[in-house]
């Protein structure tokens, strides 16, 4: 289906503001868009009903955060309980998986290297909604939940790679060349 409006690099939105398709809007909905089917691509991989059930609570999830965003907050939004639900499933991979160690190099079995490129797209989502942030009012609970998204996402892939007998390869840290400088933090911020 064509409509031939978008043929000047503009586009519509929900909130029926005409702006130019490289907008920090429409950078969020396209990273958005690409961010779910990812994550469907990622579940359809999984043999877990449990990794599969979350993934589906986070897709639909992420259609209420982009409805509320694109629609200046007039649509479906965001359920208030997401972040507290997601950190709950976080203790839980945690529980299973152990001890994390930094830096994991993504890899292993393929479940796990799904997820970790889910994780990555995740973390580029964060980044536009918070480019966006600056130039429209953002409900903050949208930028908690998408930065909680990214360490739901690692802790699935890990277990992943547990489920499946494979150890995680690390990179070594600190650099074994200079092992004065201390590494980062073990939280995610």
């Amino acid at each position: 289906m064509y409509s031939r409006r978008g043929d000047k690099g503009e586009t519509d939105t929900p909130s029926g503001k005409r702006v130019t398709k490289d907008a920090p809007v429409i950078e969020w909905e396209g990273t958005l868009d690409e961010l779910i089917a990812q994550i469907g691509y990622s579940k359809v991989q999984l043999p877990w009903e449990d990794m599969k059930n979350d993934l589906s609570q986070v897709q639909e999830d992420l259609f209420h955060l982009g409805e509320e965003i694109l629609t200046s907050g007039n649509g479906r939004k965001l359920r208030a309980e997401g972040v507290s639900w997601m950190e709950g499933r976080i203790s839980t991979y945690l529980k299973e998986i152990g001890e994390v160690k930094l830096f994991v190099i993504p890899g292993g079995s393929r479940e796990a290297t799904t997820l970790q490129l889910s994780r990555a797209v995740t973390r580029r989502a964060e980044r536009r909604i918070v480019e966006l942030s600056l130039s429209e009012k953002i409900n903050p609970l949208g930028l908690q939940y998408m930065n909680r998204l990214s360490s739901l996402i690692f802790m699935m892939a890990l277990a992943a790679n547990k489920r499946n007998g494979i150890k995680e390869v690390l990179f070594p840290w600190p650099n074994p060349e200079n092992p004065s400088k201390r590494p980062p933090s073990n939280r995610e911020s």
